[in-house]
């Protein structure tokens, strides 16, 4: 049996991406129903049916867990500002863009996103995170996190990186500091400056 919500989410989705794109919704009532539809998702059981979906914005919701590896034809993502605490993402080729601040994640796998240019990962629990499989790099904002080591060799299309609020060693942000054609934004190590 069909998932009974599946209209109703993806009309959500639709109508919640067509009004970022453009920017601004200028009636009030259309822009609190477009809020209003969008509000309190908890659970995405049942997207997975839409194979062809290519972007998805379920931004500011309380969703905590999220399996989307059957959506194979995704390349823009936001899932900012959730309870993330478990996402799996790994094979989604065609993703470019993810945008997943504000969770819970400590950790992701981004073995087969070849594809992604950008992401946005800041204000979440990363402890660990390995980004040699992602080839196409270019802007990584990873700022107020636990993460300690971030290893960018391999990474050539990466041309800015923030890292700032992160436990990270002096010889890392060395080493980064010693990198050209990328800016990379750190704090060093704020224990130094006392």
């Amino acid at each position: 049996m069909p998932n009974p919500y599946g209209f109703i989410v993806i009309a959500c989705v639709t109508l919640y991406s067509v009004a970022s794109e453009a920017d601004t919704v200028t009636d009030n009532a259309l822009n609190a129903c477009i809020q209003k539809a969008m509000a309190g998702i908890r659970n995405i059981d049942g997207l997975s049916q839409f194979k062809n979906l290519q972007s998805l914005s379920l931004f500011g919701n309380n969703i905590q867990r999220a399996d989307l590896t059957s959506l194979k034809q995704l390349k823009h993502l936001n899932l900012a500002k959730n309870s993330l605490d478990q996402l799996q993402i790994k094979g989604l080729n065609q993703l470019e863009t993810l945008y997943l601040f504000k969770n819970k994640l400590d950790t992701i796998d981004f073995h087969g996103l070849g594809a992604l240019t950008k992401m946005r990962i800041m204000q979440n629990e990363l402890t660990a995170l390995d980004v040699s499989p992602l080839t196409s790099l270019s802007e990584a904002y990873l700022w107020d996190n636990q993460l300690e080591d971030l290893q960018i060799n391999g990474l050539t299309q990466l041309t800015f990186l923030d890292v700032k609020q992160n436990p990270m060693p002096d010889e890392l942000y060395d080493f980064y500091d010693q990198q050209t054609g990328i800016t990379i934004s750190h704090d060093g190590n704020a224990d130094d400056w006392k």
